[in-house]
């Protein structure tokens, strides 16, 4: 079997399952982040089948389906920004006003109508030509093309900046934290694009297989994706409590939050507990376990140690020239014994006390 077979056959597979995928997730999650990443998939499952039959003879039985997915890679971005949304906002709905993001995909539809009614053989040559087309820098084709990618960074740039301040105040909602990890994936190997279509017309540097290349990482993207999915623990399954889609409400508590640890230092008395700290705050329990475990990653008597640890490294700092006793390092910051102390540093710190000590002395 030779090596370009069997490239075509990882192409075939990869976009047959996005079309799969589109399909199984528009079911079973109806909601409109369902809707949103089955339409995502749907598209670059139709590009990737498109791009295949170019790379191909497919093309010459199927001509007609050629040019379908060029326009929806315009209402692709879009959609990418909008599933972020509905990611940190449940409460998001696509309204009217947000169809204006759309004009760009119905332009490009009417102006590809012309190529959608040519024969099928037109078609095929105009596809090869446009495969082998090289724009000069001084060209309109350049500064079209150039601008395509820019229309696609912004909502990229967009999407990631969505998901990266709702991880600010929420850290462990699995489906933001991957989707964040999509569109950055995503984005690189748009950055990648970009640099082979701004070299190219100065012929300097020769990209042989970089179409290929592409292909074989969007494809790696849907299986990454089809894994997600398909494992025990979908990232689509996860549910948060209501108030933590108060972004302001949360970001108000998790200050009252770090106030009491940071300039009351409640983590010094070794007795602290969860109740205890909850009840000075006029919280629940489960409420302030919440917001520990969405804001700082963590579970409380996690949280609880890590200051205390991060105290120990201070008193080491401002006293070594005083050769401090670390069992008194230890109680000092909160730990009510040795055993505690000790795993608890060399877990945060992969050193023991005294080698910590001992480092900070060279």
């Amino acid at each position: 079997m030779s090596s370009s077979l069997v490239f075509h056959i990882i192409i075939a597979f990869g976009a047959f399952q996005a079309l799969f995928l589109a399909s199984i997730i528009w079911f079973k999650k109806g909601k409109l982040t369902g809707i949103l990443f089955s339409l995502f998939l749907l598209i670059e499952g139709l590009t990737l089948i498109e791009r295949l039959m170019a790379e191909t003879d497919l093309m010459v039985n199927f001509p007609h389906l050629l040019g379908i997915s060029y326009p929806l890679n315009f209402i692709k971005s879009p959609i990418l920004f909008f599933l972020a949304i509905s990611i940190t906002k449940p409460e998001f709905n696509i309204r009217v006003k947000h169809l204006t993001h759309s004009i760009p995909f119905f332009l490009m539809l009417l102006m590809n109508v012309p190529f959608y009614m040519m024969s099928g053989t037109e078609k095929i040559e105009q596809v090869r030509t446009f495969i082998n087309y090289v724009p000069e820098y001084s060209s309109f084709n350049f500064w079209f093309f150039l601008s395509f990618f820019a229309y696609i960074g912004i909502y990229l740039g967009l999407s990631i900046k969505e998901l990266r301040n709702y991880r600010l105040h929420i850290k462990s909602n699995k489906l933001a934290n991957w989707y964040l990890w999509v569109i950055v994936f995503y984005s690189a190997l748009l950055g990648i694009q970009l640099i082979h279509f701004i070299f190219r017309p100065s012929g300097l540097v020769e990209f042989p297989f970089i179409n290929e290349a592409s292909m074989l990482l969007m494809t790696f993207l849907i299986q990454s994706i089809a894994y997600s999915f398909l494992s025990q623990t979908s990232v689509f399954d996860q549910k948060n409590d209501k108030f933590l889609n108060n972004l302001d409400s949360l970001s108000t508590d998790s200050t009252l939050i770090r106030n009491q640890l940071e300039k009351e230092k409640v983590f010094l008395d070794d007795n602290i507990t969860l109740d205890e700290f909850a009840r000075n705050l006029g919280f629940s329990k489960k409420h302030v376990s919440e917001i520990v475990n969405q804001s700082f990653g963590i579970t409380f008597k996690e949280l609880i140690n890590r200051y205390r640890i991060e105290e120990a490294k201070k008193i080491m700092k401002d006293e070594i020239n005083s050769d401090p006793k670390i069992i008194q390092i230890g109680m000092r910051s909160g730990f009510n014994n040795k055993v505690s102390f000790y795993r608890t540093f060399k877990k945060h710190t992969g050193k023991s006390p005294s080698e910590y000590l001992n480092a900070l002395s060279k």
